[in-house]
């Protein structure tokens, strides 16, 4: 059986966060659980037991500028124990424009350290994908995943030139540009995330049903074997980053 993989979510935004946490990684669902902060990574490395599944992404939001200042003292001690870096990025919409030039100096730290390290990285790119872009390709970044990715369907073959990938989510799949984008990805670029508990996964009665979005995918894509696509896609992304290393 084929093990499937959630390649961004927030378990500690749920409620029961600990019982979300052990049912995954009882599923066996290979799963990167992304942070917020680099003090909420610290925390959650220190709360949660250590999974073979589950995997702790190093982040910083750029939603959370203005509130919390960018903490590169404790990002560069907790960099070396993670190979994930994410949530990172930049957010250029309405509400979070003012904070643009403390966005840029973050993401452009993180970029460059991330890069230097060979950690792959879960990025937030609303309203600023090219910009997100350039500055991936200026660090010399080497393993990303585009996030949710809204921007323009013309940006997606300049990221796919640089070898990154795109983990959609059922709420893309749903919405007409969303479906737009994800048809405009080549199918062994994809990964898939839920974003729970922002993105729905309420499928089937269920609080978090990952079995019934990979096959809601599967179906409206016209994909068969849908689930080994999505595991060769992970698993030849897992090998370059591992490679890289040697």
């Amino acid at each position: 059986m084929i093990n499937l993989s959630d390649m961004h979510i927030h378990i500690d935004y749920f409620k029961d966060y600990k019982q979300m946490y052990n049912s995954i990684d009882k599923t066996k669902t290979y799963t990167l659980f992304v942070t917020n902060l680099p003090e909420i990574f610290q925390k959650c490395i220190n709360e949660f037991p250590e999974s073979k599944f589950i995997k702790l992404g190093l982040g910083y939001n750029p939603q959370l500028v203005e509130k919390y200042k960018f903490n590169k003292k404790l990002f560069d001690a907790m960099l070396p124990r993670t190979k994930y870096v994410g949530e990172v990025g930049l957010d250029y919409s309405k509400e979070f424009i003012h904070t643009k030039i403390e966005q840029q100096n973050a993401f452009d730290y993180i970029s460059f350290e991330s890069a230097k390290a060979k950690k792959i990285m879960s990025i937030h790119s609303r309203k600023a994908e090219a910009d997100v872009l350039e500055m991936l390709k200026r660090n010399k970044v080497e393993f990303a995943v585009f996030h949710w990715f809204s921007g323009d369907k013309g940006l997606v073959g300049k990221i796919i030139e640089q070898g990154y990938y795109f983990s959609v989510n059922y709420s893309m799949l749903t919405s007409r540009k969303g479906f737009e984008v994800i048809k405009s990805i080549p199918i062994d670029r994809l990964l898939i995330e839920t974003d729970a508990p922002f993105g729905m996964t309420n499928l089937g009665g269920n609080q978090y049903n990952l079995t019934e979005i990979y096959n809601r995918f599967s179906k409206k894509l016209e994909a068969e074997q849908f689930e080994q696509i999505i595991y060769k896609n992970l698993k030849n992304l897992l090998l370059k980053q591992m490679n890289s290393l040697i």
